[in-house]
């Protein structure tokens, strides 16, 4: 009959070689299968060229707590109207271009609008890459630190469009919530469990992840291990040439913080502020009549706006997009 400190050392032997194993499948998992981009999806990149440009503002800096100079571009009309500041964060992959039209539509309406190059995109720090989750919130802070020095009695209005719509969401249930005053989703990306989010097949296969990888990096997380989290996780449809001007890839970092949390009805039912959402009718995406269900919880109903016959860029671009979205930030609802 083995002795107790015999089976106490099977079972030490045991478990560490359980823990070898699962570090094995970790490590196996990190080094899987690199990630790769899917085929270009057109109507993605003819929706975001199908904006005029000649007119984009140019690009100014501010210094976020990190030292790094973060980009955004100025929307400023003749007058400063009631003293709302709109903050415009494009979706992702992009950059402030995307919500120039948005900014031209408000800034004719008489408000003011600044859209951000969000760290890791555009002129914002490091392509595809952030330093840690939770990083975004604190730029979103700097720059209203920033705003605030020129217009202290601004009032704040968050306009996100797709994953910068989940990041809209994030920021309204988080610690920042009641530095905005409203929130307007637009065609928000609210995960890939949400009933809104189309299968990724065909004409709506604009992201490919890299699965075990994401898994291997969530498990490291939850035990509260960080490493390797500038590994690239998603790959966008875009062209190869497309990396000299573009975000084609996130690190797992950016991917988790640049979106709702994994559930966004914990974002939507922590909310604190009145919450609108647009989206295109023929958005290729999303699923836009599904929005309405999908955000009608206990205790908490958001206002949802469905635009006929405009696609997921489309909503950003064109007229009766920026009509609906002007209308809703000028709301008093």
């Amino acid at each position: 009959m083995p002795s107790t400190f015999g089976r106490w050392l099977s079972r030490i032997v045991v478990m560490l070689l359980a823990a070898v194993g699962a570090a094995a499948l970790i490590v196996a998992s990190l080094l899987a299968a690199p990630v790769r981009n899917p085929p270009e999806l057109k109507s993605i990149i003819a929706g975001a060229r199908s904006v005029d440009r000649s007119d984009l503002p140019e690009l100014e800096r501010f210094q976020a707590r990190d030292g790094t100079e973060l980009a955004f571009r100025r929307y400023q009309p003749a007058t400063n109207g009631d003293g709302r500041i709109a903050i415009l964060v494009h979706g992702s992959a992009g950059n402030s271009a995307n919500m120039h039209a948005v900014g031209k539509g408000l800034m004719a309406a008489g408000v003011r609008a600044v859209a951000l190059d969000i760290r890791g995109h555009g002129r914002s720090g490091t392509r595809g890459d952030i330093g840690y989750v939770g990083q975004l919130e604190h730029d979103l802070a700097d720059a209203i630190a920033f705003l605030k020095q020129s217009a202290p009695d601004a009032r704040f209005t968050l306009v996100g469009h797709s994953a910068g719509g989940g990041f809209a969401l994030r920021v309204a249930g988080g610690a920042l919530g009641e530095l905005f005053e409203r929130y307007v989703l637009v065609a928000p990306y609210l995960g890939p469990f949400a009933l809104t989010s189309r299968r990724q097949t065909g004409d709506a296969h604009w992201a490919e992840p890299n699965i075990p990888r994401i898994i291997a990096l969530a498990a490291l997380e939850r035990i509260g291990i960080s490493c390797c989290q500038s590994l690239p996780t998603l790959a966008f449809a875009l062209p190869e040439e497309a990396a000299l001007r573009a975000t084609t890839r996130y690190s797992y970092r950016l991917m988790v913080n640049f979106a709702s949390h994994w559930d966004y009805r914990s974002d939507l039912l922590a909310a604190r502020r009145p919450i609108e959402l647009i989206s295109g009718g023929a958005d290729e995406l999303m699923d836009a009549g599904s929005y309405e269900s999908a955000m009608q919880l206990p205790g908490r109903s958001v206002h949802t706006v469905v635009v006929p016959g405009i696609n997921h860029m489309g909503v950003l671009a064109d007229p009766a997009g920026i009509t609906a979205i002007v209308g809703v930030v000028l709301s008093r609802s």
